[in-house]
């Protein structure tokens, strides 16, 4: 009876768990329902809220490079993507590289100026415009709103120096050159590129690293054989801007050429060293030559470039990020469409007599957004949000390679370009497929930052640059930066605008002795450059 009993004891417990069981699964499909609702439902919601937030559409105006008159950037995709995802709708304003800095500064003191303007930044006119009121300050809480503008801001290096000296408070977005540097440190872009397929047809070779002597024998060989069939004497020499030349010819001798720098614990201004007057008197001596283009001094914008593709010139000197490389190269297969570019086209730098790369620590950023003092806090607002989306990866990835499953596709970890290829077999250039990237990818975050790894452009291109600021690095004398230097202000410093680049070129087509004209024009400016010298070197110096 016994065992009977246990037997029937068993049974109702096992019922019962099997109840109990039922239930626990009852309530568990009951929860996992529950959630997925819930997470319908909130995503339901987040999208409204997303609607909700960006209801109104906005129209701003923004002055950029990169946009051209005419254009239609309303049809193109990329454009469409981002008005429809922000609401927005801009007004494009061309800017040109003759003009830009001074069409700017009557903008901004006219009161006239556009709601978002891309603007070369200067710390004297920034101190004088904030002073005054007539650039709109970032909202107070714009760290914490918009965190990853924020970030890229701070990689810049000089958003901490800016509000320390304006109370915490900024008044524009710095346009960062690279969230990841190619190197160590953040060496200048500069170099020379030069027609390789030339070189090799007159049985010429030279290095990632050049001595001047070298690059200007290619010149004299590049004129003299003229392989472009310009005629004879009509093959242009070295081509630049009178800043880009002197960067290469002058620094070579001295890095601090045109400016203040500190030596053995004093101030010095770099101009007034002798290395300066003997990189000067090399100049000299290869123009007179006609190794350097004879109206260097003319070029405005980047008329060298033109030259270039045209067969007139085998060199010019530029900065060059992969993506502005490419960008030459696409250039140059437009006006050459049966060379290949790749193999006409190398790039090179210049070493001083010291052996060394006289080059400059580069500031992590290149212009600026500022913004309209009376511009409303919603369309500022939503500026700066599309500025933070700009900043993300996905957004790099947006604006740098264009529509997912149109322009590429993206197969494991691997992204395969779809877009169109030139005569060549190289993408063409993203502002070819959506002109509006030209616009995007120069704010907040510059194409040199996505350009090293992007896997649009050819391998050969990108190899090429991170080759040449390597070598730069290996062999490096660097001008660095002084950010007490920098953002010192006084009276006579912050009114000193003596232009040693015109100097340099007055006296180079003077046709004077250069040492006697050059001292004569270090005697005139001594006195303002001592007055400044007293005022740095009372605050600064050891």
């Amino acid at each position: 009876m016994k065992k009977y009993k246990i037997l029937s004891l068993l049974l109702v417990c096992f019922m019962m768990l099997g109840i109990f069981t039922s239930c626990v699964k009852d309530t568990g499909k009951e929860s996992t329902d529950q959630k997925g609702k819930t997470t319908e439902v909130q995503k339901e919601e987040e999208k409204k809220d997303s609607e909700n937030k960006f209801e109104k559409r906005i129209k701003y105006s923004a002055t950029s490079f990169d946009v051209s008159e005419g254009e239609d950037y309303i049809s193109d995709a990329l454009y469409k993507t981002l008005s429809e995802k922000f609401n927005i709708e801009i007004e494009f304003i061309p800017l040109s590289w003759d003009n830009w800095v001074e069409r700017d500064r009557i903008w901004i003191n006219s009161g006239d100026m556009p709601d978002a303007m891309f603007w070369n930044f200067n710390y004297a006119d920034y101190k004088n415009y904030t002073s005054q009121g007539l650039i709109k300050q970032l909202p107070a809480d714009y760290e914490s709103k918009y965190p990853n503008l924020t970030k890229a801001i701070n990689r810049s290096g000089i958003a901490p120096y800016l509000k320390q000296k304006m109370d915490g408070k900024l008044y524009m977005v710095p346009h960062v050159i690279y969230m990841t540097p190619i190197t160590e440190d953040a060496i200048g872009a500069q170099a020379i590129y030069y027609r390789q397929d030339w070189a090799k047809q007159l049985g010429k070779t030279i290095g990632d690293m050049v001595t001047i002597e070298e690059l200007t024998d290619l010149t004299r060989t590049f004129i003299e054989k003229d392989p472009g069939e310009n005629g004879p004497g009509k093959t242009i020499g070295i081509s630049s801007t009178a800043g880009g030349l002197y960067d290469v010819f002058i620094r070579a001798y001295n890095t601090y050429y045109a400016s203040f720098h500190k030596a053995d614990g004093k101030y010095v201004w770099g101009p007034f060293e002798e290395s300066t007057l003997e990189g000067i008197k090399v100049f000299s001596k290869y123009f007179k030559e006609g190794l350097i283009d004879k109206d260097y001094f003319t070029i405005k914008g980047k008329e060298f470039n033109d030259k270039f593709f045209a067969g007139k010139t085998g060199i010019f000197i530029e900065g060059c990020s992969a993506d502005n490389l490419n960008g030459r190269k696409s250039n140059f297969s437009a006006s050459n469409p049966t060379i290949d570019p790749n193999e006409a086209i190398a790039i090179c730098a210049v070493k001083g007599p010291n052996g060394k790369y006289n080059g400059t620590e580069m500031m992590n950023y290149w212009s600026t957004t500022i913004f309209n003092p009376n511009i409303d806090d919603e369309k500022l607002d939503r500026i700066l949000t599309l500025y933070d989306y700009i900043a993300t990866p996905e957004g790099q990835k947006l604006i740098n390679l264009g529509i997912e499953g149109k322009d590429y596709k993206v197969e494991g970890d691997k992204i395969i370009i779809t877009r169109e290829k030139d005569e060549h077999g190289n993408f063409q250039h993203i502002t070819k497929t959506h002109p509006s990237a030209g616009y995007f990818y120069t704010k907040v975050v510059l194409p040199d930052d996505w350009s090293i790894n992007d896997p649009s452009i050819p391998a050969i291109t990108r190899d090429q640059v991170k080759t040449l600021f390597k070598e730069k690095q290996k062999i490096e004398n660097l001008s660095r930066i002084d950010y007490d230097l920098t953002f010192f202000s006084a009276p006579n410093k912050d009114k000193f605008n003596i232009d040693v680049a015109d100097a340099i070129t007055e006296i180079i087509l003077s046709g004077k002795d250069v040492e006697d004209a050059w001292n004569e024009w270090k005697n005139t400016v001594e006195p303002k450059v001592n007055a400044v010298l007293e005022e740095i070197n009372g605050a600064l110096a050891n």
